[in-house]
């Protein structure tokens, strides 16, 4: 029985599942002579055994369809999951834990992310829903929180806490986005604000509060809905009191985004920057120059360490910024800022410090940036992507893309004929999602390519895969095929950790 020779799920709620145990497994058509390809499953990919009695070649389920996985192959343990969502000019990333919650970091401009949510979830089922928990707007730009409107708003979500950097941009040119003096910006938005606060406040940052507040409203239905839907499922979520629903500002003095802090036995999401101070009782932070690089200077900047690996999101941060989070992180222990994969900050921008990629040495980086029409940003910069991975730690870097990722095909001339200008008009054929996989050992990016026309991207079909590290170059027990292991520097400590389901009970209850 392959349950046993799996060991026991680790999650109850889904004791038919299983996951892809290495860098690629090959689905196929036929058991034992192993033809016909019928899947490639990247690192963590979920498939739902149909037999629990067979041994040796396992038949499957997976998104797409149906094969035989070879036991070994296959492992009860879930990954760490990461999609940067192409969402055009803008940020989205969604993280799934081993233990199966979510956190959503931005949503860019567009639909795109709430589509993906959408899509990747099959909210578009009745009895499905989804719970996320925390959403975190690292700052207030269009491009980073206006797509997170829909997600906030749908009844498919459950949002239990969404976070800011409590800088609200306001209507007052003169006092955008708070009043300032001296290189401080003070009057910042903790809480839910008062009307008289929000009159001074531009529509998106109104926009963004009423979905919040909606959020907050629907929420204790919506656990209802899930509870009635899925008992097995949602069993150990639903007990999320709504009271505890949290709109607030996130800096340093938080140290770790709720709930995943230093008791948290998958991973922990440290917040860097940005740090407040204090003067005369008021809390501020610092002024750049300019509202729009005070406000993406102050971005809020995770890092998500999963055993021996950090991934480090840093929205829009500048280069009047970044000397500042690089002096605070060397006024802490250890080396901070170091990681595997950088989020290149404001979407590959010229902007940038060398300090700043020094401090984090990063192995592999992914921009998030898309065409537009006019190409008002010229995003991502040559000189950017010339040296971003100048200090990497790893003989073969890389740099994933969104925007390079993506393939795009002519419009039919039927479809021409609904545009003014018929030449080189182009659709979206394939969107630049960048997955992220890491087992706290081995950590691999990748995207999709291949000509599949009509196919589901997120089935697990035939899609040929660009994947770093490649095979012959591969990460193991931690160590590169050199025996050099680039994170020796800060290997997480082990740890006494809790029983899951005792942990599971408390993280479904406590409060931020």
């Amino acid at each position: 029985m392959p349950a046993e020779r799996l060991g026991p799920s680790r999650d109850q709620n889904f004791p038919e599942y299983a996951y892809a145990k290495k860098r690629m497994v090959y689905a196929y058509k036929e058991a034992r002579t192993g033809s016909g390809v019928a899947a490639k499953l990247f690192l963590g990919e979920w498939v739902k055994i149909k037999d629990p009695h067979a041994t040796g070649w396992i038949p499957v389920a997976f998104r797409g369809g149906e094969g035989y996985v070879q036991e070994d192959e296959l492992t009860r343990d879930r990954q760490l999951e990461i999609f940067f969502i192409d969402v055009d000019q803008g940020d989205s990333m969604l993280i799934q834990t081993p233990d199966d919650r979510r956190i959503l970091v931005d949503g860019g401009k567009t639909d795109d992310a709430h589509q993906f949510i959408r899509n990747k979830y099959r909210l578009d089922k009745k009895n499905n829903y989804i719970d996320f928990e925390a959403v975190v707007a690292t700052h207030s730009d269009n491009d980073h929180t206006e797509g997170l409107l829909k997600i906030l708003k749908d009844e498919k979500i459950a949002v239990k806490r969404v976070f800011h950097n409590g800088l609200f941009r306001r209507k007052d040119k003169k006092n955008d986005p708070g009043p300032h003096q001296e290189g401080k910006v003070f009057n910042l938005v903790d809480d839910f604000p008062s009307a008289a606060e929000r009159s001074h406040m531009t529509l998106l940052m109104n926009r963004f509060i009423d979905a919040a507040l909606e959020a907050k409203d629907r929420l204790p239905a919506c656990l209802q809905r899930m509870k009635e839907s899925n008992p097995r499922r949602w069993h150990n979520r639903v007990d999320f009191n709504p009271d505890h629903f949290v709109f607030k500002r996130l800096d340093t003095s938080s140290r770790y985004l709720p709930p995943f802090d230093d008791r948290n036995p998958y991973l922990t999401i440290s917040v860097l920057w940005p740090h407040i101070r204090e003067e005369g009782g008021k809390v501020y932070l610092p002024w750049y120059g300019n509202a729009g690089y005070t406000v993406n200077g102050n971005s809020i900047v995770l890092q998500i360490q999963h055993g021996s690996r950090r991934i480090l999101l840093t929205g829009d941060l500048n280069d009047a910024s970044m000397p500042d989070i690089v002096k605070l992180s060397g006024e802490r222990e250890g080396t901070p800022l170091l990681s595997d994969v950088y989020k290149a900050a404001h979407h590959g921008s010229q902007h940038f410090t060398l300090d700043f990629l020094k401090a984090i040495q990063a192995n592999a980086a992914v921009i998030s940036s898309g065409d537009q029409r006019y190409d008002d940003h010229g995003h991502p910069r040559a000189v950017l992507l010339g040296t971003i991975t100048r200090y990497s730690r790893a003989a073969k870097p890389a740099i994933f893309s969104t925007e390079l990722a993506a393939c795009f095909q002519k419009l039919s001339k039927k479809e021409l004929k609904d545009f003014k200008e018929g030449k080189d008009l182009y659709e979206r054929a394939i969107t630049g999602i960048i997955h992220l996989r890491s087992n706290g050992r081995v950590l691999y990016l990748g995207s999709v390519f291949g000509r599949h026309a009509g196919a589901d991207q997120l089935s697990n079909v035939k899609w040929d895969w660009d994947i770093w590290p490649d095979s012959r170059c591969a990460w193991r027990g931690g160590r590169t095929h050199t025996g050099h292991d680039p994170n020796e520097k800060f290997r997480a400590k082990p740890r006494l950790l809790t029983k899951t389901e005792s942990y599971r009970t408390e993280m479904s209850q406590r409060n931020v």
